[in-house]
């Protein structure tokens, strides 16, 4: 039994000469060694070197996403994410336009001062009804503030809103100031030469476009919802988006052709879609 054994296995390992040959010449090019049990390791390790290198392919690779039943329920869960997110930058997205539009109307002077202050319910009638709160969810907060209005845990400091400081927009005197009763909306600067209009305050330009009443006029939105306004230009130096510093020019005047007529620009400050006093925020 051994020794049938012993011939098996020097039979198995027994090794074989491999060559290959040219075939015009029949002179050996190449030749190796290998016994069956050798060829037979060999191909194992090749199987195993395979089956490692699929599987971190499809662990560690978009190759996964090919295999059958994987995709239907991954792919479906992602659209689901995705679609959810898409919807929710849609209402972000219609929202900011919608802002942007009254905006552009407040800037150019298409609106009266009466109805600046309900652009805010402009602004609401696209919030879905959904976002209401019902009587039972107002009740129920209700009850919930009482409870907790005498727990100190609950009691957060409120934050300052510290308005910036401004510059003067355009070195000159004011000649009409604010007077919302007059529905003038803003101050007058006038000035005495060619003057370069800078930025009040750091920001980005909102508004930049030719107008009929006014002719040129820059918007800029600034920091805690400020926006400051200047009209009259002669020419602008920045588009919408732009970002501009704080004394950063934005705008040429030039003196007008007839001198009977004054040189001024009118400038505007507003702060969460009211108008503001600029001298009461400017030293002018």
């Amino acid at each position: 039994m051994k020794k049938i054994f012993k011939k098996s296995i020097t039979k198995r390992f027994r090794k074989y000469r491999v060559s290959i040959l040219n075939e015009f010449t029949l002179e050996e090019a190449f030749f190796f060694r290998i016994s069956k049990g050798g060829f037979y390791i060999l191909l194992v390790l090749i199987f195993v070197f395979l089956f490692v290198l699929f599987s971190l392919l499809y662990n560690y690779t978009p190759f996964k996403r090919f295999s059958p039943g994987y995709s239907d329920m991954v792919v479906r869960s992602e659209l689901v994410q995705e679609t959810i997110r898409l919807d929710s930058l849609s209402n972000i997205v219609a929202m900011q336009r919608k802002q942007l539009d009254i905006l552009r109307t407040i800037l150019s002077g298409e609106v009266s001062v009466d109805s600046v202050f309900t652009v805010q319910n402009v602004v609401n009638s696209i919030v879905p009804d959904s976002a209401v709160k019902s009587k039972k969810e107002q009740e129920f907060c209700a009850a919930y503030e009482e409870k907790e209005r005498f727990n100190l845990s609950s009691i957060e400091t409120p934050k300052q809103n510290i308005n910036p400081f401004f510059l003067k927009p355009i070195r000159g005197k004011v000649t009409r100031e604010f007077d919302l009763s007059k529905n003038h909306i803003g101050c007058d600067i006038m000035y005495y030469n060619n003057e370069n209009v800078v930025s009040v305050y750091a920001g980005v330009v909102i508004f930049a476009e030719y107008t009929v009443n006014a002719e040129y006029v820059i918007g800029i939105l600034h920091e805690n919802d400020f926006i400051s306004v200047y009209k009259y230009n002669s020419e602008l130096l920045k588009k919408i988006g732009d970002e501009v510093k704080t004394g950063e020019v934005i705008a040429i005047v030039n003196s007008p052709a007839e001198k009977s007529t004054k040189p001024y620009i009118h400038f505007e400050l507003w702060q969460k879609g009211k108008p503001l006093n600029p001298t009461e925020y400017i030293i002018f």
